[in-house]
């Protein structure tokens, strides 16, 4: 069993928080969320199972703090690379960017889209939140498309609304194929040819 070892007491705290986070992913990825002890989490991280309760209160807290330490960097990451020629572009961009960081970061999607799925509703409601970024640029587009012309919709906040959620089941819908690369292009268009229509009145 590993021992984790710092130089204050700040940093073995620190160091403690990302052992139990970094062996958290690994069980509930090979085990699933009901899968996933804490036992086999304080075994994976190396530190004793009542060491976990000076961090997390439950397993479901330890699972949405892997979610919201690691995606939110990620999540903003993309948004600062996306530069789009306008509203339309800005949210076809979005979508391309959010399924090369699904295939890029697999495993985390796994855990949000898949593994996820089994938190209380209160945890996974607070979990849903680390997308709220993406959501607001989403929303931000729309309103601006609305306000020029360019867009059809008289409804910008539904309307982004629905592209949230389309972006969502893109996502959902790679962390089921047992292929994601292959599948992406296809995924991608289907929800690109869908938007443009709605949108666009195309």
């Amino acid at each position: 069993m590993p021992r984790i070892r710092a130089e204050s007491i700040a940093a073995h705290k620190a160091a403690s928080r990302a052992a139990i986070l970094d062996a958290a992913q690994k069980v509930f990825l090979a085990n699933g969320y009901s899968g996933g002890s804490l036992t086999a989490i304080a075994d994976v991280a190396g530190i004793p199972r009542t060491t976990i309760y000076e961090y997390f209160p439950s397993k479901g807290h330890i699972l949405l703090a892997v979610i919201e330490d690691r995606l939110p960097p990620l999540l903003a990451a993309m948004l600062e690379r996306i530069d789009g020629a306008g509203p339309l572009d800005t949210i076809n961009r979005i979508f391309a960017e959010s399924i090369d960081m699904v295939l890029a970061a697999p495993e985390l999607a796994e855990l949000m889209f898949r593994v996820a799925r089994e938190l209380p509703k209160d945890l996974r409601d607070q979990m849903w939140d680390v997308l709220a970024p993406v959501t607001r640029e989403i929303f931000r587009q729309c309103r601006a498309g609305a306000e020029t012309g360019e867009f059809v919709t008289k409804h910008p906040e539904r309307c982004g609304r629905v592209i949230a959620d389309m972006l969502v089941s893109a996502i959902d819908e790679l962390t089921q194929e047992s292929a994601p690369k292959q599948a992406a292009s296809s995924v991608l268009a289907s929800r690109i040819s869908f938007i443009r229509g709605g949108l666009l009145g195309a």
